[in-house]
This record gives structure tokens, sequence and C-alpha cells, in this order.
């Protein structure tokens, strides 16, 4: 808001609806001296008012005698308005225990009552005040008994006194009875068990809106955790990726050492580029792990985009480059599937491949993506393995490991199907399904 009015302040002359921001901004701000004096003087209202009513009783009483000698029973004004500025003392301070304060403003009303012949009810007042505290700060059941004693003593003594000295007739009387402990006891009651019960749906909000927050920090935690393990999965595919292509490449320059050295050395080069790009991707998918504050000082490793189906022509390229046979079509119209599926279908083909080059060596491979109406199918499949002329020594068998798996529990995150096994002339083939593809449709909004 501050920031609004400085602005308008500075291009419209000065002015909002007629006001100096500056004016706005010192009325919106209190500062936390202002709100503990405003805090005590709303404390000691009830009380103010109390003794505002003694001066003004003993003001009336001195100014007109004939009306304060009308009222039958009546002393000194200047007693009964000490009585009542007793009254306002007593519910002054906060420290003091409800109960005890509302006994003795109960009786010194009972006092003047009793003086009065039961008309003069000045210290109505205060009784109303302190039944309000009771019901507020003491338990339910204390607080009843102590409204029913209250009731009961004011009825008694202002009953025996009205019955007693005043002139007026029974009903009048009895009317007047009943509307005093409507208004010293049952009103106040209800006030006060009114304000609890709001501010008992208001904690109960409060308690509602910390729990909610607690489980969206929950969720969000959790959600943290799965990018976590998403990431760390990518960790396990760039390295499988890179790492196999740079060592079915080593071991196949190491034979061309001797027999075709100018090939050998062009592979080496490639081993090293492979090796540069591997050390990059790795270095901008642990970037993502990094605090919001280390990637907010910006530098060179920023994380890469996500993997999509138009970079698996790239992934074609440079299996190409890496001495792989390989066969790359699209038919239909492509179009987006959303960041999840593409990175899955990505990550399949990653994978296939690197599998072909390392159990494969020298066979053709295949690779096709088909766009129908209904789904997108991308096949990744390669002959069976053949013994080149030139005999290239086969890579060392690796230990097993988590492709296949990877690429079915990435088919079930997309809702997709994922079939693998061998074909029947002896080779492989990989074939992920995208059913439900249809255009405009992002599948990662299905998934979710």
């Amino acid at each position: 808001m501050r920031a609004v009015a400085d602005d308008a302040f500075a291009s419209g002359g000065g002015l909002i609806n007629g006001h100096h921001p500056t004016w706005l901004n010192r009325v919106m701000r209190s500062s936390p001296r202002n709100s503990a004096v405003v805090g005590a003087l709303w404390s000691a209202t009830p009380s103010l008012l109390v003794l505002a009513g003694a001066v003004g009783f003993l003001a009336i009483g001195t100014w007109d005698r004939a009306l304060f000698a009308s009222v039958p029973g009546t002393g000194s004004p200047l007693l009964l308005a000490g009585l009542i500025a007793v009254q306002g003392v007593l519910l002054g301070p906060r420290r003091l225990r409800p109960l005890p304060v509302f006994l003795a403003v109960v009786g010194i009303d009972l006092a003047i009552l009793g003086t009065t012949a039961g008309e003069l009810g000045i210290g109505a007042l205060a009784v109303g005040i302190a039944s309000y505290r009771v019901v507020r700060h003491l338990p339910r059941r204390s607080a009843l008994i102590a409204l029913v004693v209250g009731a009961a003593a004011t009825t008694t003594v202002g009953g025996v006194a009205m019955l007693l000295g005043s002139r007026e007739a029974p009903l009048v009387l009895t009317a007047t009875l009943l509307l005093r402990i409507l208004l010293l006891y049952v009103l106040p009651a209800g006030i006060a068990d009114y304000v609890l019960g709001r501010e008992r749906l208001t904690d109960a909000l409060r308690e509602q809106a910390r729990m909610a927050e607690q489980r969206q920090v929950e969720r969000a935690r959790g959600e943290l955790r799965a990018e976590r393990t998403a990431l760390a999965r990518e960790l396990h595919d760039i390295a499988g990726h890179h790492l196999s292509g740079i060592i079915v490449s080593a071991q196949a320059a190491t034979t061309l050492t001797r027999s075709d050295p100018e090939r050998a050395r062009s592979m080496m080069q490639g081993i090293q580029d492979d090796a540069r790009t591997t050390l990059v991707d790795l270095r901008r998918t642990v970037g993502l792990l990094r605090s919001d504050d280390d990637e907010s000082n910006g530098g060179p490793d920023r994380p890469s985009p996500t993997p999509d189906l138009a970079g698996i022509a790239t992934l074609v390229d440079a299996a190409r480059e890496r001495g792989q046979v390989v066969d790359f079509r699209t038919t239909g119209a492509p179009r987006s599937l959303g960041p999840l599926t593409e990175a899955a279908a990505y990550r399949m083909v990653q994978e296939s491949l690197a599998n072909a080059a390392r159990h494969a060596r020298g066979a053709r491979s295949d690779v096709s993506i088909r766009f129908d109406d209904g789904e997108v199918a991308i096949v990744v499949a390669n002959a069976p393995t053949r013994s080149a002329p030139d005999a290239i020594a086969q890579p060392a068998p690796a230990p097993p490991g988590y492709g296949l798996s990877g690429m079915a529990e990435r088919a079930e995150l997309v809702g997709a199907t994922l079939k693998t096994g061998p074909t029947s002339d002896g080779g492989w083939r990989n074939e992920l399904t995208i059913r439900g593809a249809v255009r405009g449709v992002d599948r990662d909004w299905e998934a979710s």
C-alpha cells in the first residue's frame, strides 16, 4: 500500500482521494507503544464508566436535593457515591480474581439496595460488568453457581427492602425485581457466552488454518522428495547412457589402434567429447539440487531443458557418430504430449540405443515414432548381432542394471504401455505406446 501511495503521489500531483500519502501511511501504521496505550485504555473503560457514574450521581445529588430526598431511606449522596467509586476501583485491576471482585461488587450493591428501600439501582452497572467477567474467566460450573448466588441475594435483599420501605404496588415491585435480575445477571452472562463462542470459533479456524498450512508444507516436502528421486534417476540414466557409449568406444579404439590408427584417433576424440558432454549433463542435473540462493547467483552450469521428442533426432545422430547404424523415421503429424510424457519417451529411446550399443554391437537399430489420432507409439528395435569383417572385439559383459525397470516406471508414471522382448529373428524390440494422446491434450495433466 505504501509503494502504491508513493507512486500515485509521484505521478498524480501528491493527492490520493484528497489526502496526502504520508498522512495515509501515518494513519495506517500503528506502533507497539500506541497499541499498548489503546489496550490499557480499553481495559480500564469499565472502571472509568463506573467512576463516571459515581461522579454524576454525586453532582445530581448535590444539585437537586429534592429529587434525591424523594428516594426513601437515602443517606448522604457523598456516602453512596463513595460506595460506587469503590466498585469502580475493584473493577480496575485485571490481575484481581473475578470471583472475589464479583462478590465484593454484589455486596456493595446489596448495601445500597438495603439502605434505599430497594429503589436505588446505581450499583447495577458494576454488578453487570462483574457478572460478565465471571462468565468469561471462570469455569462454566463455577460461574453458574456465582450468578445463581448473586441473583438469589439480590432478589432476597432487594425484595425485603422494597416490601418494608417502598410505596409501590406489589406488581410493580415484582416486575422491578425480575428486570433487575435480567439486567444484572442474565444479559451479561448471555453476552459473555456469545463472546466465548466467537473466541472458540476463531481459535478453531486459526487451528484449522495452521493444520492446513502444515499439510501444505508436508505436501511440498513430499513433492520435493519425489523430485529428488526423479533427479537421482536422471543421474543414473545420464551416467548409464554416456558411460556405456564411452566404454564401447574405448574398447573399439583399443582394437583399432594397430589396424586403423586414423579411425582409432577419431574414436578417441569422440570419447573425449562424450566425456565432456557427460560432465556437463551431470553438472546441470546436480544443479537442480541446489538451493534457490545458489541458482539465483547464476553461473555456467544452469539446468538444461527437459528432454522431449524433438531431442530424439539428436540422440540418433549421437549414436551414429559413435559408430552405430541407426535408421530413424517419423510418421504422422507431430504434437506436444507434455514434458513428463516426452521425457519418458526420450529416456526410453536413449536407454534402448545404449543397450543396443552394449549388447548388440554392430547390429542395425531402427527408431520410429508414429503419431496416430488416438495414440503415439515409439519403437526401438535392433537386429541380431552379426560378426563384422574387421572383427572388432566385443565389450566385456556388463552387470545387470535398471534400464528396463526404469523404462517401466516412467511408462507407468505417465499412463503409457511398455512392451519389451526379443524378436523372432533374435533381435530386441522396445515399444512405448501412449494412448489417449489426442491433439491438444496434455498427457501430464491426465497422468497427475
